[in-house]
């Protein structure tokens, strides 16, 4: 009876999530304060200077390199390693960069990993005394949504602050930065969310992640307490559920035919991250849809 109930439920509030009016969760850094260094560019040939926030975080999940204007405009660079050296940016590499504004009421990012979107980023000095880092970058970026772009150049981040592990390195995507994230491959081509909804209904004792490609969307139904570990993705239990619509008309569900590893859930902060993979399949007839590499990260 309860797998019946998530029958319906399912497609009800993926399509409620689509004609509703979207809020991006937003994250601006308060209390952080700004870096002791200097971190600028050149973006669409106006300057931009991270004059409310400096942040460079080295984790588990590789390191991030954050800069936030008081405008609201955010560049992040991930990258798989912390180390001096040139890290090249396009569709097809762990290293990924993004640009949002934070401020906007319609959540338009730009990244480095669609189409003709790429970049390099230098690490040129790591001062692992006093724990600064310097370097260079530039990128052109792409929002998935229209194509627009974005151009960034004579980036630089000089004696940046850094915390965090210095000796960790990734193995997924990267989060992206201080913004949710949600992508995978579909078939073999890459589906990049340009707005990531998350719920977390008490009601039900479940947490809805979605992100929304145009007419595509992707939704993973998860408890919120969910520990790391892997998980069977099976929409008979209620419990772990994977969800493709490629159009509004469609739904295409898991039917233990995939996995969820879930690489951290702090539920202080109330941040999840994690990877996926499984075949979408529709209840009766249809054709079926094959995601691989899924990686997500967002608030709740």
């Amino acid at each position: 009876m309860k797998s019946r109930l998530h029958f319906c439920l399912v497609p009800l509030i993926i399509l409620s999530f689509i004609s509703c009016s979207k809020e991006v969760s937003k994250e601006n850094g308060h209390g952080t304060g700004p870096g002791v260094g200097d971190f600028y560019a050149t973006i669409d040939g106006n300057l931009w200077n991270a004059d409310s926030l400096q942040l460079v975080l080295v984790s588990s999940d590789g390191v991030s390199i954050n800069g936030l204007s008081k405008t609201g405009d955010q560049v992040s660079m991930l990258l798989p390693v912390f180390k001096v050296g040139t890290y090249t940016l396009n569709a097809q590499s762990v290293s990924y960069a993004l640009y949002a504004n934070l401020l906007d009421n319609v959540a338009n990012v730009y990244v480095s990993n669609s189409g003709t979107a790429g970049g390099t980023v230098n690490i040129t000095s790591i001062d692992s005394i006093n724990h600064l880092v310097s370097g260079t970058f530039q990128l052109t970026l792409v929002n998935p949504a229209d194509n627009s772009k974005k151009t960034i150049t004579k980036g630089v981040f000089d004696f940046i602050p850094y915390t965090g592990d210095t000796g960790t390195t990734i193995t997924p995507p990267p989060a992206g930065g201080l913004k949710d994230t949600l992508q995978a491959t579909i078939d073999g081509t890459k589906f990049f969310a340009s707005d990531v909804e998350v719920s977390n209904d008490s009601s039900t004792g479940q947490l809805l992640i979605a992100g929304f490609s145009g007419q595509q969307d992707i939704g993973l139904f998860l408890p919120p307490t969910i520990t790391p570990g892997t998980y069977n993705l099976d929409f008979a239990t209620g419990l772990y559920i994977g969800i493709y619509n490629p159009d509004p008309g469609t739904t295409l569900l898991s039917q233990s035919n995939g996995t969820v590893t879930i690489i951290s859930n702090n539920t202080t902060t109330k941040r999840i991250s994690g990877t996926f993979s499984f075949t979408a399949t529709p209840m009766g007839s249809g054709q079926p849809a094959n995601l691989t590499l899924g990686y997500f990260a967002a608030n709740y």
